[in-house]
């Protein structure tokens, strides 16, 4: 009698695996036994060695990350590089010449993620409210922004009635706002002068107070795609109305602390420093006054105005906390990390579910109706190549950062490199659609 309940038991587990198995291959889950082929990636390589060679960028990490078989564990690396420098140059003299200061690239660099920072601070912050009921995406932003203005239409004859629509927020997340591209910062600076030192008064605020009552609506909201950085200022504005904290203290406790990220900070510049002297930051631009600036965000807006913690920019962080990123994402919004304590030391570890399946699912695609904006929330619907598939989402940012994830496929392709790093005049848009082909191509399944 034990012996047939074994047997039965026995048929029943293998019959589990097997459903199992079917089920995970059907969502990519047990590709991630794939590898890259090495006699490929001498091409990705190549193509990144001629673009610092060029001149595009003096540096860069490539890192290349699988979704792992279990669908929970965080995703199997293939391919993680570091080429060129980090850092060329240690400033600018009086007299104009470079301060010469060469350090190799390392995998380990943090990176300023400029805009990327949109995607993974700002918008995976904003999802966790709107999982927890405390916002919805079809509300307007004056709810949250006393007298947010709504866009008005502007009557050809006299006489013709004014038309009015609220801006909402999915408006923001997809950039469909009508808000201008941005501020001129020098021209903002000026407006504060007659008050005393524009830097010792809270701009932050009154940037808010300015977006709101001032700021330009210069197309109806939905009706054109508009990239602009104070939608997310905005949106950084509505996190820290509802939750009462900073957002880099609320995206540390939410996202970033919970996937246990090693280097992914926000850097206010009138705080202690996040990091140590011994990290090793890729500097972005030399300024007009010859500094070089090193851990501080090169994005103005975000650095002047908002002191370093920003919606739009503001973020570091390193190729390998990216891909634990781009894990939990591929995974569904669940991730296994090592448990605190004794317990982690000895390999044990436990699941933890960062953000819902439906909100990850909602990440992957534009908003129904707003397909041809080719947005979806806080992310672009679209890949870089053109061998990825077709369920892949990307973001940029300005400094020479990149994110591909591929859903279908299970891959992600993080490009990190420092574009203006000593001056603002490299370009990428090549090398990341080549680089992504490349590495798709090398798929081994």
């Amino acid at each position: 009698m034990k012996r047939a309940v074994a047997i039965i038991s026995i048929i029943v587990l293998v019959a589990y695996m097997a459903i199992s198995a079917v089920m995970l291959s059907r969502h990519g889950y047990l590709s991630g036994g794939a590898t890259l082929r090495s006699e490929q990636m001498i091409y990705a390589d190549s193509v990144i060695e001629k673009a610092i060679e060029d001149g595009e960028f003096p540096g860069a990490v490539l890192c290349v990350v699988r979704r792992s078989l279990d669908g929970e564990s965080m995703g199997r690396v293939l391919y993680k590089k570091a080429y060129g420098n980090r850092q060329t140059v240690g400033g600018r003299i009086a007299s104009g010449e470079w301060i010469a200061d060469t350090l190799p690239m390392t995998t380990d660099a943090v990176f300023d993620l400029a805009s990327l920072s949109k995607s993974v601070g700002t918008t995976l912050a904003f999802m966790t409210l709107v999982e927890r009921g405390q916002v919805r995406l079809s509300d307007n932003v004056s709810r949250y922004i006393p007298g947010f203005k709504p866009w008005e239409s502007k009557p050809e004859r006299r006489g013709e009635p004014v038309e009015r629509e609220q801006i909402t927020i999915k408006h923001l997340l997809t950039h469909t706002s009508g808000l201008p591209a941005a501020i001129h910062v020098p021209s903002y600076l000026e407006r504060y002068e007659k008050w005393g030192d524009p830097m010792q008064q809270n701009l932050r605020d009154s940037l808010i107070t300015y977006l709101a009552t001032e700021a330009e609506r210069l197309s109806r909201p939905g009706e054109q795609m508009r990239y602009s950085c104070l939608n997310f200022i905005t949106l950084q504005a509505i996190i820290e109305s509802i939750t009462s904290q900073r957002l880099d203290h609320y995206a540390e406790r939410e996202i970033f602390s919970p996937m246990q990220l090693k280097n992914t900070w926000y850097n206010h510049i009138d705080e202690p420093r996040p990091y140590a002297d011994s990290t090793r930051i890729a500097p972005t631009e030399v300024l007009e006054d010859g500094s070089l600036l090193y851990g501080e965000v090169h994005d103005p807006t975000a650095r002047v105005v908002n002191r370093g913690v920003s919606g739009n920019a503001g973020l570091f962080s390193t190729a390998d906390d990216l891909a634990v990123v781009a894990s939990m994402l591929m995974n569904g919004g669940v991730l296994r990390i090592n448990k605190d304590g004794l317990q982690g030391r000895v390999g044990a570890d436990e699941r933890v579910r960062i953000l819902s399946e439906a909100t990850v699912e909602s990440l992957m695609h534009a908003p129904k109706g707003m397909e041809e904006h080719g947005r979806t929330l806080g992310w672009v619907d679209g890949r870089f190549g053109d061998l990825a598939s077709e369920e892949s989402i990307n973001h940029t940012g300005y400094t020479g950062t990149s994110m591909t994830i591929d859903q279908e496929n299970g891959v992600a392709v993080i490009l990190l490199t420092n574009r203006v790093h000593p001056v603002d005049d490299g370009s990428l848009a090549r090398t990341r659609a080549t680089v992504e082909n490349i590495v798709l191509a090398a798929l081994d399944n």
